[in-house]
């Protein structure tokens, strides 16, 4: 495979609680980021907030992102995760960026 074909990303993983689908929908929309993404649904799992595993006792669920941007469209993501984090102080929003090259 030509090395001319290889493309560097910024791989952004975003785990966040169901009910904030529309809020990320929204915010990415109107930053102009996030167009091209895999979304997962449901996700459950255990972090620094309450469990979201989908039974009896802790009922919620979980959305997951993985975006492939670049660097610029990575910022404006963050600053995304950044505000939500504000406005939704006790959801638990995890958001883990790494690198990836697209051949």
């Amino acid at each position: 495979m030509a090395e001319s074909n290889k493309i560097e990303r910024v791989r952004i993983e975003i785990v966040c609680s169901q009910a904030l689908e529309e809020d990320f929908t929204e915010e990415f929309e109107k930053a102009g980021v996030g167009k091209f993404y895999t979304k997962i649904s449901p996700v459950m799992g255990a972090g620094y907030s309450n469990p979201h595993l989908g039974d009896s006792v802790w009922p919620q669920l979980n959305t997951m992102y993985i975006i492939f941007c670049s660097k610029e469209d990575s910022e404006k993501i963050i600053e995304i995760v950044y505000k939500l984090r504000k406005l939704f102080i006790t959801e638990g929003i995890s958001c883990f960026v790494g690198s990836g090259t697209e051949y």
